[in-house]
C-alpha cells in the first residue's frame, strides 16, 4: 500500500508530463506497465487504465510497441481486475456493503433500502450495466463489485464484461494510436466522455426508480379500487 501511495505521489500533473512519465515506465518496464494501469483502475489509480491504453497507442504508432499488445495486456489487466471486484463483491456480500458504509453520512447514501433497489436494478439491467460501467469513471469498480453483491450469474456478467473490455481496449488503444499526438486534448475529451457516460448511467438509475414508484402506485390504487 506504501509503494502505492509512493507512486501515486509521483505521478506528475500536466499531460506533457504524464506522457513522458508513462513512457518511461513503459521503457524500463515494458508491457506490464499497461497490464497494471489496466488493472490498477479498480484499486487506487481512477483512469489508469485509459491513460496508459493511450500512452500506449501513440506508443504502437511511434514505433515503440505493437498495437495488438498494447491493447491485449490493458485488456488483460482490466479482466483481471474487473473479475477480482466481482468475486470480493460475490463472497463478501451484504457484510461488506454494511463494513463499507459503516460512516454514518455513507449509511444515509446508502441504507438497505437503497441497497434493495441496486439489487433490483441488476436483476433487470445487470449486463447493460456491466458493459456501460466499463466507460465511466468510478462506475469502473463500483459495477462489477455490486455486480458481484447482488450476485449477478456469473455466466452472466462474465460475457458482458468480455464485451465491454475488448470495446474498450481495441477502441482507446485505437484512439491514442491515431489522435495521441494531440495528449492534452485527447485527455479533456476523454474526461468529458467518462462523466457524460456517468450523468447519463444516473439519469437512467433515476428513471428507472420513477418507472418502479409509478408503478408501485399503480398496483397499490388498483388493490385499493378492487377492495371496495
Amino acid at each position: 500500500m506504501e509503494s502505492l501511495a509512493n507512486l501515486m505521489q509521483s505521478i506528475p500533473d500536466s499531460p506533457a508530463a504524464l506522457l513522458r512519465f508513462i513512457t518511461g515506465l513503459f521503457l524500463d518496464h515494458g508491457y506490464l506497465v499497461v497490464f497494471l494501469g489496466a488493472a490498477l483502475d479498480n484499486f487506487g489509480l481512477p483512469a489508469s487504465g485509459d491513460v496508459v491504453l493511450f500512452a500506449g497507442g501513440w506508443l504502437a504508432n511511434t514505433d515503440r510497441a505493437a498495437l495488438g499488445l498494447i491493447m491485449a495486456f490493458g485488456g488483460l489487466g482490466a479482466l483481471v481486475s474487473d473479475n477480482v471486484m466481482y468475486w470480493i463483491g460475490r463472497v463478501g456480500g451484504r457484510p461488506l456493503v454494511n463494513r463499507v458504509f459503516r460512516f454514518r453520512w455513507l449509511a444515509r447514501l446508502v441504507d438497505a433500502k437503497h441497497f434493495g433497489r441496486v439489487e433490483r436494478y441488476f436483476e433487470a439491467h445487470g449486463g447493460k450495466t456491466v458493459f456501460i460501467g466499463r466507460f465511466g469513471p468510478g462506475l469502473r469498480s463500483t459495477t462489477p463489485l455490486f455486480a458481484g453483491i447482488s450476485h449477478m450469474k456469473y455466466y452472466k456478467f462474465l460475457p458482458y464484461n468480455l464485451a465491454a473490455i475488448v470495446t474498450w481496449a481495441l477502441a482507446y488503444a485505437s484512439v491514442g494510436y491515431f489522435f495521441g499526438q494531440y495528449w492534452s486534448q485527447l485527455l479533456e475529451a476523454a474526461r468529458s466522455f467518462g462523466f457524460t457516460i456517468v450523468a447519463l448511467f444516473i439519469l437512467a438509475l433515476g428513471l428507472y426508480a420513477y418507472h418502479r414508484y409509478r408503478a408501485r402506485k399503480r398496483r397499490a390504487l388498483e388493490r385499493a379500487l378492487h377492495n371496495k
